[in-house]
């Protein structure tokens, strides 16, 4: 099996087997998505089956199929009795607006969020949640982040911001052992809400420009995130 079809396979579940798993059919499963209280797919993949007979004749069917993060199992049943499909993207903002706050290191996050005298601008954050709010419903984050929940939306950005910082400054020159516990630290804390990425889109996300790169390029390929 193809390795990136074998990744999504193996960590994402198709839309007939979530319907089974929930008991739901694919038209309600279609309007929780239209609803907004969950994300479209992550994946689709197109599957084509060409038919011949002793007849000489053939057919080409192709069909979709879709899948999505296993995380969204849970949430599904979390969301399908909500009263109102605004309670869930509240409930992310607050989850996404609190982490982001409360980080140590929301400086290296969004651009132009941090005022002069250090504080958030919440009415900007607030501009933020929606732009991540649409990346959300497209089923991005379950490509990028483990669970695509608010906190590591908030918790992702701000990783990989520094790491992007780190590589501007150390990424040409040898580390110094500091430096490569600084590193160590920082893939720790990338791993802890990011996913792998299917092997096809791997060198260019985030994980393959900001970490894996620079883990190899400081001999330190021991630490990359492997797919077994």
């Amino acid at each position: 099996m193809n390795t990136d079809i074998k990744y999504i396979k193996e960590n994402f579940i198709e839309s007939r087997e979530l319907c089974e798993v929930l008991r739901i059919s694919q038209q309600e499963l279609e309007k929780l998505i239209e609803e907004q209280l969950m994300p479209n797919s992550s994946y689709e993949i197109s599957v084509s089956y060409k038919i011949n007979s002793s007849l000489g004749d053939e057919k080409l069917i192709t069909e979709i199929e879709k899948y999505y993060s296993k995380s969204i199992i849970n949430l599904i049943q979390k969301n399908k009795n909500l009263n109102s499909p605004s309670e869930f993207k509240e409930s992310l903002k607050a989850e996404f607006t609190s982490t982001y706050i409360n980080s140590n290191n929301n400086m290296y996050g969004y651009d132009n969020i941090i005022e002069e005298n250090g504080k958030i601008n919440i009415q900007k954050l607030s501009v933020v949640f929606e732009q991540e709010w649409q990346c959300y419903l497209k089923g991005i984050y379950g490509i990028c982040t483990l669970n695509a929940t608010g906190a590591e939306i908030a918790k992702k950005e701000i990783v990989v911001k520094r790491l992007i910082d780190f590589n501007k400054k150390h990424g040409d020159k040898k580390l110094s052992d500091n430096d490569r516990e600084i590193l160590n630290e920082l893939n720790t804390e990338f791993n802890e809400v990011s996913n792998l990425f299917a092997p096809y889109q791997r060198k260019n996300s985030s994980r393959g420009k900001y970490l894996d790169s620079l883990l190899e390029l400081n001999s330190l390929s021991e630490l990359i995130k492997n797919y077994s």
